[in-house]
Parts: C-alpha cells; structure tokens; sequence
C-alpha cells in the first residue's frame, strides 16, 4: 500500500491494520507474556486522532529483542520518520517508545510500551485505565482489577496534604518574580499553581484519577470546573498573572 493509499485509510482500520501485524510478529515468543492495547481503546474513547497505545508483558531483559520485532512488524506497513526512547521511562517497571509513520493518519502516533509482570498490574485498575483489549494474554496478567480505593484515598489525602503546603510558597514565588520584573520566571510557577488547582478539581470529580493532570479535563470534569480551569489558563498580562495566582491559592 503506498504513502498516499495509507494516509486516505479511515484511523481505525489502520490502528487494526497495524496492530494485527504487530500481533502476528509477536505472538508465538514465549518471552511475552500478553499483549493488548490501552489507552483510548481500552476506555472505549477511540477515534479519528488516537494513538495505538501497546501494552507488552514481558522481562525487561527483552525489552530491546521486542522492540525490534515491533519495529520490523510496523515496518511491513509504513517508515518510521520518528522515534523517541522514553528516558527514563514514566512508571517504574517499563520501557517505551514512540513511533510516527511516513503517510499515517493525522496526529496518529505508536506508543509502545514493554512492561514487567509485576509492573502491570497498576494499569490494569478498571477505574483508573479502562480495560485493555487483549489480543493474547498466557498468565491472565491484563485481566481487570478494581481500584484499590483504600491505598489510592491515602494518595489523595497525603497529596492534598503536599499541595496545601506548597500552594502558598509558589504564590507567593509568583508574586516576588513579578515584583522582580520576571515575568517569565513568575509564569513558571504559575504552572504548578495551575497543575494544582487541576489536582485539586480531579480529586473532586474524578476521585480515582485525580492524578492525571490535564489529560481528559475537558471530557471528565464538568463544564464549571473546566470554565474555572480556563479562566486561570488564559492569562491576559502580568498583573492579571499575580490577581490569579493569588485566587489559586485561596482556592486551595
């Protein structure tokens, strides 16, 4: 299929396209253990700008072996033009990397994660990340698990803890910088100012994943708590930067 024909393909049929391949590559090593795909398609949230987001259960040791069979399957299909080697990887237990394809959908990108038997099983909370769709799985390691809402209510409390402490020192950090002239330097704080107040709103509506930052806002949290969010992430100038900040903090 050349460049052209790929990029005319409808997304989902070539994420099927493309895991199917990668499957296939995959399948018959005994070193890994299961395969399945996260992301938006474990949360039924797919559409025309996902991302084929491949959870690999195996040793770490065999993460560079599996890499490359991953990239010589993707290879029968499209060119990589891109490729980036988490370092040092997001969740302990892991290794990742990204994959852009010559002629793909728009946006389209290949997150391919290779993650230990132990490592897994944080991403197979239900509440938290869906559930993946497995294409093979030999120890049962994907299947669903709830939540474990005892330890993830002691997280939010002891996060809630750290972010009341800190909200009045980076106000305050943001108001000396400004009061410096450094307004860049004031922007900077301002951000964790802001990431707090999108913790604070997820622990208040979306308790189980409360840690997950901007991702989602604008389909989990409500229209109030976006508007507030969008409210204090547009900001018009400096002294509009330190009237916020400000507002942030008694928001905590």
């Amino acid at each position: 299929m050349s460049p052209a024909s790929v990029a005319s393909e409808p997304a989902a049929a070539y994420r099927q396209r493309l895991a199917a391949v990668i499957v296939a590559e995959l399948r018959d090593d005994a070193a890994i253990r299961a395969f399945g795909e996260g992301g938006a398609s474990a949360r039924g949230r797919a559409d025309q700008f996902s991302d084929l987001d491949l959870v690999i259960v195996a040793a770490l040791s065999h993460a560079d072996t599996i890499f490359g069979r991953v990239e010589a399957a993707i290879a029968t299909i499209a060119r990589i033009t891109h490729q980036w080697n988490v370092e040092p990887p997001g969740f302990a237990d892991t290794a990742q990397r990204f994959y852009f394809l010559e002629g793909a959908p728009h946006f389209f990108a290949v997150d391919c994660s290779v993650v230990s038997p132990a490592g897994v099983v944080p991403f197979t909370e239900r509440e938290r990340h869906g559930e993946a769709v497995i294409a093979f799985d030999r120890d049962d390691v994907l299947r669903p698990r709830p939540v474990d809402s005892t330890a993830l209510a002691r997280r939010r409390a002891h996060r809630l803890a750290q972010l009341r402490g800190a909200t009045p020192v980076f106000s305050m950090l943001v108001a000396k910088e400004l009061a410096r002239g450094r307004a860049l330097e004031a922007h900077g704080f301002y951000q964790v100012l802001l990431r707090s107040l999108i913790e604070l709103l997820g622990m208040q509506h979306r308790p189980d994943r409360f840690d997950f930052g901007w991702r989602y806002v604008e389909t989990e949290l409500p229209a109030s708590a976006q508007a507030l969010i969008a409210r204090h992430a547009f900001v018009a100038n400096d002294a509009a930067l330190g009237e916020l900040a400000s507002s942030l903090e008694d928001a905590t």
